[in-house]
């Protein structure tokens, strides 16, 4: 058994019981909701649940880093009543400017579990690099934006 297969059986300790269903792939497992248990059905009708996320946990056990791959999904459900996961909508998953948040839908408390159960097992985390792509740009962005700004007053004041 490797360090993976346990973080995974870990998993599913903590989530016994949960609409979550886990799978072993070559290089990790994954984490989704389990559409195709009958029990789980009328949860997710009275949560209006349209949109959620499945997971893919990447380890690499000779490094001893995991990586965590959100994957936006979206729901449907058919003429047998029955709910099924569909192809996304062109441009990525969309937005609104309400502010708050749907506790129900939340990526965070699943990446917060993985995180201190696989931390317990020796993996550190491996950011994505598009991930850490964009969080450069947009520290990069940030700091021109700060210099633009110094830059201007320097001149309105001299």
């Amino acid at each position: 058994m490797t360090r993976t297969d346990d973080l995974m059986a870990m998993m599913q300790r903590h989530m016994h019981g949960t609409a979550f269903v886990f799978s072993r792939t070559p290089k990790g497992f994954t984490i989704d909701l389990d559409l195709a248990n009958p029990q789980w059905w009328p949860v997710i009708a009275q949560a209006n649940l349209v949109e959620t996320s499945s997971f893919q946990i990447v380890t690499d056990e000779i490094d001893s880093t995991f990586t965590i791959v959100e994957l936006p999904r979206r729901i449907e459900w058919g003429g047998d009543d029955a709910p099924r996961f569909v192809q996304n909508a062109p441009g990525g998953p969309k937005q609104s400017m309400k502010d708050e948040v749907d506790l129900r839908v939340s990526a965070e408390p699943i990446r917060r579990l993985v995180r201190r159960e696989a931390g317990g097992l020796g993996f550190r985390e491996k950011v994505e690099r598009k991930k850490l792509y964009t969080m450069l740009g947009v520290a990069a962005g940030g700091v021109a934006a700060v210099v633009l700004v110094l830059v201007l007053i320097v001149n309105a004041l001299g």
